[in-house]
């Protein structure tokens, strides 16, 4: 039985952060939860150990990269073999782990598919997830048809070999494109579409960050 560790970024998220605690706790441990608190103003750490997860707490805002690449280090240095990383205000429904484990037997990588349409996600989230999914689908050669979900696997032989310095919302990106690149497998899984009238956090500036992380992967080598 693999070893298995969810990894939660968190900001501002004191009021869903127990909920999501509790309902992933019924897939995995909560020894298991790793939550990375980003310097949030409210009770979201004291509200993630209170329900039993492990908690690192970001003195000041760091941003969603960071916090990931933070709660995986954490995670690979305790010899996890799975790495499942999630939101943490209620978007991913934690009853679809299940299906992320079957398909890391067959994929490196398992990425959750969203219903990419108008009529299910805020217009401008649908036409930045489907520039972004084409952008790297192309650059790739792998059909990736939700790169913006955050409801993700990975085994662990990944991020032992690909790393991301990136700070924000685009280390997602850079993660699938490295992976790719380095010959990783890459599949996906059906995931509910939830947006829970949540305000996107995704600005301007993160597209541009992408398109910085997009071009500078012209320049990859490995070996």
């Amino acid at each position: 039985m693999p070893k298995i560790a969810v990894v939660i970024p968190a900001y501002n998220a004191a009021r869903s952060i127990g909920d999501v605690i509790t309902r992933v706790s019924d897939y995995v441990p909560r020894e298991d939860i790793f939550v990375v608190d980003d310097g949030s103003s409210d009770q979201t750490e004291l509200m993630a150990r209170e329900h039993g997860a492990w908690v690192l707490r970001h003195g000041r805002r760091k941003g969603k990269g960071v916090s990931l690449r933070d709660g995986v280090k954490k995670a690979l240095d305790l010899d996890y073999n799975l790495l499942i990383t999630m939101d943490s205000d209620l978007q991913h429904d934690p009853s679809e782990i299940p299906n992320f484990i079957s398909a890391s037997e067959k994929y490196d990588i398992v990425v959750g598919r969203r219903t990419i349409s108008s009529d299910k996600m805020p217009f401008h989230r649908f036409m930045s997830n489907s520039i972004t999914s084409r952008m790297i689908s192309w650059r790739t050669g792998v059909t990736i048809a939700d790169s913006q979900c955050g409801y993700r696997l990975y085994r662990s032989r990944v991020l032992k070999r690909i790393d991301s310095r990136a700070k924000y919302f685009e280390y997602e990106s850079d993660m699938l494109i490295k992976a790719a690149i380095a010959g990783f497998s890459i599949g996906s899984v059906p995931v509910k579409t939830i947006y829970n009238d949540s305000k996107s956090s995704i600005r301007v500036v993160d597209i541009l960050r992408f398109i910085k992380v997009f071009i500078k992967s012209f320049v990859i080598r490995h070996g």
